[in-house]
C-alpha cells in the first residue's frame, strides 16, 4: 500500500494523485510565499502558477531524484524568482495589516495576540533588510519547513553549505532586530 500521495500512480502509471498533493502541500508552499511577497494577493496568484507548473510538468518529477517537496519548493523558488524579474522589486511589508494571518496564533489572550503580530512585524522588517538569498535560505527554511539537505537541491548548495548560509542569516537577522 502506497502511502506517499507523490508516489501514487493512476491505471497508466504516468499521473500523480494531485487533489491529494495540493491538499498536503498547499499551506506549507503559501505560507513560504506569503512571507516572500507584500500582498496575499500576489501569494495567491504566484501559488496558482506554482501548482500550475506542477501539473503541467507532472511528468518531469522524478521520485528517484528527490522528494516531491523539494521539486514542488524548486517550481515556487522559480516562479518566485519571475515574480521578483518581472515586477523589478524586493520583497517588503508596507504595515502590520499585511501580515500574514494564518501566522499568528489565536490565543485566549489578546496580549499576546498583539505581541504575537509585533514580534511577527519586527522580525519581516529585519527579513525585508537582508540580501534576497539569505531571505530566501530563511523562508525555506521557516516558512517552507524544508530541511537543509532539500533547500540544497532547490538553491544548487551543499547540505553544509545550507548550513553556514543558515547560521549566518540568522546571526545577519538577529543584529537587525538587536537595532529596532
Amino acid at each position: 500500500m502506497v502511502k506517499n500521495p507523490a508516489q501514487k500512480r493512476d491505471a497508466a502509471g504516468s499521473q500523480l494523485d494531485f487533489a491529494e498533493l495540493f491538499q498536503q502541500y498547499y499551506a506549507r508552499v503559501y505560507t513560504y510565499l506569503r512571507y516572500r511577497v507584500s500582498t496575499p494577493e500576489d501569494a495567491e496568484d504566484l501559488i496558482s502558477l506554482v501548482f500550475e507548473k506542477a501539473y503541467t510538468h507532472r511528468e518531469q518529477f522524478d521520485g528517484v531524484k528527490g522528494a516531491f517537496s523539494t521539486w514542488l519548493f524548486s517550481i515556487a523558488h522559480h516562479t518566485l524568482a519571475n515574480h521578483y524579474r518581472t515586477r523589478q522589486r524586493h520583497a517588503h511589508w508596507e504595515s502590520e495589516d499585511e501580515l500574514p494571518e494564518d501566522v499568528i496564533k489565536p490565543e485566549s489572550s489578546p496580549e499576546i495576540q498583539v505581541i504575537q503580530q509585533e514580534t511577527l512585524a519586527n522580525v519581516l522588517a529585519g527579513l525585508a533588510c537582508l540580501s534576497e538569498r539569505d531571505q530566501e535560505v530563511i523562508s525555506l527554511k521557516f516558512a517552507g519547513r524544508l530541511s537543509n539537505q532539500e533547500i540544497g537541491q532547490i538553491m544548487n548548495l551543499s547540505e553544509k553549505n545550507v548550513s553556514v548560509v543558515l547560521w549566518r542569516a540568522m546571526r545577519r537577522l538577529r543584529e537587525q532586530l538587536e537595532e529596532v
